[in-house]
């Protein structure tokens, strides 16, 4: 089995394979995959065993809850993908590189997200089929969600106030570049500064704004939306916990997973929809409400829709943070 099989919610990985117009790599480099991997390695014989009731998951208290969110989060290994950084001064000697990484960015992706995926609190009450079956669907809006988050909180900005209407326009990253939160023009030329400098060669920028624009576009726009929400770290594993959670039943109306299974995937999901409410209203004033909260998850699926279509999936990443140097072997 496969974690993100070519099924019908990631047909739209075709658009992965690029052409010798569409790539920054020439025709003869592998493409980027599609994000793809079996999950052999996530399936051990404990869980094909009866779960002992010590270790069912009850959600525990909601301190502790998200206390064990924020400990298996590890933003920084999902953002910082290998196949993004720059290349040694051993790899430079080899043309071929950069594309070669480029091409495993779906692998790094998804290797994440499994690893993150197997250490949730609630891993051992789902099958794995039903695991694999929420990472297909919500894979796409796992990645902006904690774009989104990194852009903000790795910031030297001051979070903007949700209630005006004048709200920060930039954030500024590591290296002194300003990440735009209205401007869609600064993104994409940041997009291609960075590119390049992962590629090792000059990208034309309209090569970029070409093959990523509707995608810098969309993820401006939400990076604005989420920045008025104002969430802190608490609020956001809640967050990428509750949209994982969020099935969708096939548009055929046939799914795959049983009725006790979904009812069970709302039910966890519902505790921490529970969990976030009560983290907010412990906040003070000038945070998010829930109502506003939910309501921006229509605009992160939206957004994911963009993204699965996109031939640059790594955007979100590039715009969100600066390239790093790899380590000379």
């Amino acid at each position: 089995r496969k974690l993100l099989q070519q099924q019908q919610s990631m047909q739209h990985a075709q658009h992965l394979q690029h052409d010798s117009s569409s790539s920054p790599c020439s025709s003869a480099d592998t493409p980027p995959s599609p994000p793809a991997l079996t999950v052999a390695a996530c399936q051990t014989t404990e869980d094909m065993l009866p779960i002992p009731e010590e270790r069912r998951f009850h959600g525990g208290t909601t301190k502790n809850l998200i206390e064990d969110m924020i400990e298996i989060d590890r933003i920084d290994r999902l953002i910082n993908l290998r196949g993004l950084r720059v290349m040694s001064v051993k790899e430079a000697a080899d043309a071929d590189a950069p594309c070669h990484r480029l091409s495993r960015i779906g692998d790094e992706i998804v290797e994440q997200l499994v690893e993150w995926t197997k250490q949730l609190p609630f891993f051992t009450e789902l099958p794995i089929d039903v695991h694999t079956h929420l990472l297909t669907q919500r894979w796409a809006e796992l990645v902006l969600l904690s774009a989104c988050f990194y852009a903000l909180s790795s910031s030297d900005a001051p979070p903007p106030m949700p209630t005006s209407e004048d709200t920060v326009s930039t954030t500024t990253d590591d290296d002194g570049q300003d990440v735009s939160l209205v401007d869609p023009s600064v993104n994409i030329r940041l997009l291609q500064r960075r590119l390049s400098t992962v590629m090792g060669k000059e990208i034309p920028l309209d090569h970029v704004e070409r093959e990523a624009g509707s995608l810098v576009d969309k993820f401006t726009a939400l990076l604005y939306t989420f920045s008025r929400l104002n969430l802190n770290a608490d609020a956001y594993v809640c967050l990428k916990a509750i949209t994982l959670l969020n099935f969708t039943p096939p548009a055929s109306g046939i799914s795959l997973m049983r009725d006790s299974h979904v009812r069970k995937v709302q039910a966890i999901q519902d505790q921490f929809v529970k969990a976030l409410q009560i983290q907010l209203i412990g906040e003070a004033d000038g945070g998010a409400r829930l109502s506003d909260i939910l309501t921006w998850l229509p605009l992160l699926h939206s957004a994911a829709s963009v993204l699965l279509h996109s031939k640059m999936f790594y955007v979100p990443f590039l715009i969100c943070k600066t390239p790093e140097r790899l380590p000379d072997l």
